[in-house]
């Protein structure tokens, strides 16, 4: 049984409607605006530090002080669902990470093979160049982004705000596919997106499920440490 039903979210709660605005805010800033301005000033090639760490860099700092002094100031992690960390949410999220994934694997090599059908050419991910042919300091900080500011920053928005803002206004259902669309067009790659949309899903029912944002961020951590593991030492197992 989910803790978070529906009717727990509140059209009215501040923290959760600062919370959607200032995120919604960053979205349009770190994925949108920024990419455009570059281009425009001149700036050709970006670090790949600059690339994969910038979004957490800018989200994590502006999200947590508007937070802050929203509503009574402090008590910035329960505001963020941070909240009742045990450790049996280590093995659920990596239980059912191991689960989606199976399921994943067929289904996206059936995705690609239609793609490829239709003639569509989907590339994987610019993520996974940067990390190949990264140098090991790079590849450290690389990792550090993807594995720990990453998925806590995209679980603050799009699980716990976006979701939350949506739901008492859309519904639980449209909330699951409009939050966990979001996540999966943010990373702009195609060859992706289905597999992310799924993923964006699991990660959205097991904070649903447990009521703390732990369980979504370590799932999506692992998830992403074991992309990184695959696609260095394993590249023959990649879909």
């Amino acid at each position: 049984m989910l803790i978070l039903q529906k009717n727990s979210f509140n059209k009215n709660d501040l923290i959760t409607n600062a919370g959607f605005v200032t995120s919604m805010g960053l979205i349009w800033l770190v994925f949108l605006f920024i990419p455009l301005l570059f281009p425009a000033l001149g700036i050709g090639e970006i670090s790949p530090l600059v690339h994969v760490l910038l979004p957490s860099v800018i989200i994590l700092p502006v999200l947590g002080f508007t937070l802050y002094f929203v509503g009574r100031p402090g008590k910035l992690l329960r505001k963020c669902k941070l909240i009742n960390l045990r450790p049996a949410h280590i093995y659920v999220s990596f239980a059912a990470l191991a689960v989606l994934s199976v399921c994943l694997k067929d289904f996206m090599q059936i995705y690609l093979h239609v793609l490829a059908l239709l003639g569509v050419k989907a590339e994987p991910p610019v993520i996974d160049q940067l990390i190949k042919n990264s140098s090991r300091d790079t590849l450290t900080w690389l990792c550090f982004g993807v594995i720990v500011l990453a998925p806590v920053s995209e679980e603050l928005v799009f699980r716990r705000f976006i979701f939350g803002f949506l739901a008492p206004r859309c519904g639980f259902a449209a909330s699951l596919l409009i939050s966990s669309g979001l996540f999966a067009l943010i990373h702009f790659s195609l060859y992706s997106f289905p597999g992310l949309f799924i993923l964006g899903v699991g990660f959205q029912m097991i904070y649903l499920k447990f009521g703390s944002l732990y369980p979504a961020i370590l799932m999506h951590a692992f998830n992403n440490a074991f992309a990184i593991i695959i696609l260095l030492f394993f590249p023959e197992l990649q879909v």
